[in-house]
């Protein structure tokens, strides 16, 4: 899964990534918040209350029903978000699709065709190293990046920099 482009710096490689359902599994995996709270239920359960409101009040029925149904899909989309957020991204466009990666001593710069993206190091706010990757959180949003499509050389520049 390593493309490795012959320069002088071993800081100044390529890499790449297939975007499929493996890398998406993983990258939700290593970056999603999947703490279960009482604050990721309450839309689900106000919504399940007006439903009872509905009821109770002999409101139009669909109403309340629609209200329920609404709820019920609410707690599925809780209880399925993994699943939910794969399936999502595998039939995006870029599902299947080659990212191009290439990490030296300006940043991080992503390249496919449908998105290019480079993150400068200046740019990033913080590193966070997981099990299987990156997290970089910077200016523009977060940004997972996987250690299973860096060599060596991206590796050791990419911990060498979140240490910084």
């Amino acid at each position: 899964m390593t493309d490795t482009a012959d320069h002088n710096s071993s800081t100044d490689q390529s890499s790449h990534y297939i975007l499929n359902r493996e890398y998406f599994t993983e990258c939700f995996d290593e970056s999603a918040d999947t703490t279960n709270s009482l604050k990721k239920y309450s839309k689900a359960i106000i919504l399940i209350i007006l439903a009872s409101v509905f009821f109770a009040a002999e409101f139009e029925a669909y109403v309340a029903w629609f209200l329920l149904a609404l709820g019920a899909v609410e707690l599925l989309s809780i209880r399925f978000k993994r699943s939910w957020w794969v399936a999502r991204q595998m039939v995006s466009r870029r599902a299947g699709s080659r990212v191009n990666i290439r990490i030296d001593d300006q940043g991080i710069y992503s390249d496919s065709s449908h998105h290019q993206q480079s993150i400068l190091w200046n740019d990033i706010n913080e590193l966070k190293a997981t099990e299987k990757g990156f997290i970089v959180i910077h200016k523009g949003g977060t940004n997972y990046l996987s250690r299973k499509g860096l060599d060596e050389g991206y590796l050791d520049l990419v911990i060498e920099k979140s240490r910084a």
